[in-house]
C-alpha cells in the first residue's frame, strides 16, 4: 500500500499561491488482494436541500468533533448539503469536497484511469466522510476529522445501506441501532484502508490545484494492517476438490437445461459450463472471465488466446491485470472455439450474453453465485474458505509446482508484479509458446 506523503507547507488557506490544474493520480502499488472489490455505496446527492442548509465549514483547528468521534450514544445528525455560495480560492478551483471529487473522476474517465464503478465508489466514500464529519471543505479537514471518520467506519454494520430501509437512513442513525441491538460492526481492515487511500487522492488533487491543504492531514497514518495472513483469506480447491466439481451433472449430463444439478443425460454448453472450465485452467478471476467479449479471443503467432483487457462491460484491477492467456487445449478439444465463433455469427458482443448484472451496482459476476455455490456445496459440501476464487488459487499453485515454469511466466499468466523492479519494469512480455507450455501444464480437469 502506498503511504501518501503531503506537504510540508503552513499558513493561512486564504493565502495560498495560485496554482495550476494539473492531476495527480495515485494508486495502490505492491500485490494486492485478490477478492473482486466490494459493490460501492448509494451515491449520496450535493444538491441544497430546504431542510438544513449548511454554511461551508470553517477552517480554524478548533472545529468540533462530531458524535463519530465521541464514545457514548450517537445522535442522529442530518446529512451536510453543499453550501449555497461556493467558496472562492485564489486559483478559482471550488474547495468544496464533492466537486474537488467530480473533477478528478472526470479526469479519470477521460484519461481511462477508472471505470464508472469505480467512480461511483470514489464518490461514494468522499460522501461518505462528508456525512460523518459534517466537514465539506477541504480547507477545512483536519487529522481529527480522519479519525472520526475511521471511527464511525468501525461503529457501522458491514452491510450497512444494503437494504431499501436504511439506504436513505442517516449514518447516525444505523449506528446507533447497530449498537442498540448489539449488531455485528465493523468495517473490514482492506475497506477501511481502500476508504482512507481514496480520501487521500483527494487532498493531492485539491493541492495540485493550488488549494491549501493542512499539510499535517495524513489518512495514511490511520490504515490498518490485519492480523491474519492475506493467503488465509481463500482455501485453494485441491486436485481433488476439481476432479469432484467437474463430475456434476453440469458437465456429464442433466436432468434439462433448468434441472442442471440433477443427474441426466443433457450436457449445455452455455457460461454455466464454460466459465468454471475457463477459471481452472487460466486462474482468471471471476470477473475477468464473465466479462468476456467474443473480440477478446483471438489468436497470436497461431496459438488462441483470451484476452483479458478493459472492454465495455467491466474495468480491470489493475494495470498487470491486462494480458493475454493461451488457451487449454481441453478447452478447445471441448468445443470452446466452436463456441466463441457461434455467438460471433449470430452477432453478439458479449461471449456470455445470458450473463448480466442484478443491478447497476452489481458484478456481472454476482449472477453465477447463487449457483455455483450449490453446484459447490452438492459436490464438496459446504466449505466457507472455498468459492469460485479457489480456482484462481488452484491454478497459482499448481504451477508453482511446476519446476519448469518460470516465476516471471507465472505472474504474467495471473497478472501479477513479479516483486523484483528489472523484471516489472524493464523485463519484456514472456514469449507465447512459453505461456502455451505453462497452461499446458495444468492437468486436465476430466
Amino acid at each position: 500500500m502506498l503511504a501518501l506523503d503531503y506537504e510540508d507547507a503552513g499558513g493561512d488557506p486564504e493565502n495560498a499561491r495560485p496554482g495550476g490544474h494539473d492531476f495527480f493520480f495515485f494508486f495502490i502499488s505492491g500485490e494486492e488482494p485478490d477478492e473482486e472489490p466490494e459493490p460501492p455505496k448509494k451515491r449520496h446527492s450535493r444538491s441544497a436541500s430546504p431542510k438544513a442548509p449548511v454554511a461551508p465549514s470553517s477552517p480554524p483547528d478548533s472545529a468540533p468533533l462530531t458524535p463519530f468521534g465521541q464514545s457514548g450514544p450517537v445522535k442522529a445528525v442530518e446529512r451536510p448539503q453543499r453550501a449555497a455560495q461556493t467558496p472562492q480560492t485564489p486559483s478559482g478551483a471550488s474547495p468544496l469536497i464533492m466537486d474537488a471529487v467530480q473533477r478528478l473522476s472526470r479526469v479519470h474517465k477521460r484519461t481511462g484511469r477508472a471505470s464508472d464503478k469505480s467512480i461511483e465508489q470514489f464518490t461514494g466514500i468522499a460522501a461518505l466522510f462528508v456525512e460523518i464529519t459534517g466537514v465539506d471543505d477541504v480547507r477545512a479537514v483536519r487529522q481529527h476529522h480522519i479519525a472520526a471518520f475511521v471511527d464511525a467506519m468501525d461503529r457501522l454494520p458491514p452491510t450497512y445501506r444494503r437494504s431499501a430501509a436504511e439506504r436513505d437512513k442517516p449514518i447516525a442513525a444505523i449506528i446507533a441501532e447497530a449498537e442498540a441491538t448489539g449488531a455485528e460492526t465493523g468495517l473490514s481492515a482492506a475497506t477501511v484502508n481502500r476508504n482512507l487511500i481514496q480520501l487521500g487522492k483527494v487532498f493531492k488533487g485539491a493541492q495540485s490545484e493550488g488549494i491549501r491543504v493542512d499539510p499535517s492531514v495524513n489518512p495514511s497514518l490511520l490504515r490498518r494492517f490485519e492480523k491474519k495472513n492475506a493467503k488465509d483469506d481463500r482455501d485453494p480447491f485441491t486436485p481433488d476438490d476439481v476432479k469432484r466439481i467437474f463430475a456434476a451433472p453440469v458437465w456429464t449430463g442433466a436432468k434439462s437445461a433448468k434441472r442442471r444439478r440433477d443427474p441426466g443425460e443433457i450436457v449445455v454448453k452455455d457460461w454455466l459450463y464454460w466459465v468454471p472450465l475457463i477459471a481452472a485452467y487460466t486462474g482468471a478471476r471471476r470477473e475477468e472471465i464473465c466479462g468476456l467479449e467474443t473480440a477478446d479471443i483471438d489468436e497470436e503467432d497461431g496459438v488462441p488466446v483470451i484476452i483479458v483487457r478493459p472492454n465495455a462491460r467491466r474495468g480491470l484491477k489493475n494495470a498487470q491485470s491486462q494480458r493475454r492467456i493461451p488457451i487449454h487445449s481441453h478447452l478447445i478439444d471441448l468445443g470452446f472455439l466452436d463456441y466463441v465463433r457461434e455467438q460471433r455469427m449470430k452477432d453478439r458482443t458479449n461471449l456470455f450474453h445470458d450473463l448480466n448484472r442484478k443491478s447497476p451496482k452489481s458484478q456481472i459476476g454476482d449472477s453465477t453465485a447463487y449457483l455455483w455455490r450449490n453446484i459447490q456445496n452438492d459436490m464438496l459440501g459446504p466449505q466457507a474458505k472455498k468459492s469460485f476464487h479457489s480456482f484462481r488459487h488452484y491454478a497459482v499453485q499448481g504451477l508453482r509446482a511446476e519446476s519448469d515454469v518460470e516465476k516471471h511466466v507465472r505472474a504474467e499468466l495471473f497478472g501479477h508484479l513479479v516483486g523484483d523492479i528489472e523484471d516489472d519494469r524493464y523485463g519484456g512480455r514472456a514469449p507465447i509458446t512459453a505461456l502455451r507450455a505453462a497452461v499446458e501444464a495444468l492437468p486436465r480437469v476430466f
